[in-house]
């Protein structure tokens, strides 16, 4: 009986030591996630296509902006890109600004000037050369979109392409 007693009290100790770690290693992680406002939207400048430098900075309190992280060898990104033409094509440039940005892995700026030669997306399409600006936005899985309100706070993140991006952005109906 004394030997069962002993093994409860060091499982309940193991178990005690393990949750204590557990909350210890993740709260700062937490604390840090919760700190964050939804403005913390990184800037960044790249070229686009035609060599025109183009920064998000640049709409901030003008309009909001759809940013669509892909790569020309991406499948998931070649599928969703017909409903990312027709977002383009359902809104105006003044109700939002879509942005493309080729990840710059396992494609080079010539391969993504002739994807776009032959079939030239109704958007801004720029190249991050070194990934720089795929990281700053954590972007761990392409097609990847992040949508930014008029002032730079994010809307939304994720895989998938929102259904209804403007509605995001207007949750009220205004």
């Amino acid at each position: 009986m004394k030997l069962l007693e002993k093994g409860r009290l060091f499982a309940a100790i193991l178990f005690s030591t393990f949750l204590a770690i557990t909350i210890l290693t993740y709260l700062p992680v937490l604390a840090a996630e919760e700190s964050k406002t939804s403005t913390d939207a990184p800037d960044f400048s790249l070229k686009d296509l035609k060599g025109s430098t183009v920064s998000l900075s640049q709409f901030k309190g003008q309009k909001p902006v759809l940013l669509y992280f892909w790569a020309t060898w991406c499948h998931y990104c070649q599928a969703v890109r017909p409903s990312v033409v027709s977002l383009r094509k359902a809104t105006s440039g003044t109700d939002i600004e879509i942005i493309a940005i080729d990840v710059g892995s396992g494609d080079s700026l010539n391969k993504l000037k002739r994807f776009e030669e032959a079939d030239p997306a109704p958007y801004t399409v720029l190249y991050d050369t070194d990934s720089k600006v795929t990281r700053s936005y954590h972007v761990e899985g392409i097609p990847h979109f992040v949508l930014l309100d008029k002032t730079g706070a994010v809307k939304y993140t994720g895989n998938q392409l929102p259904s209804d991006p403007i509605k995001l952005l207007n949750p009220g109906g205004k």
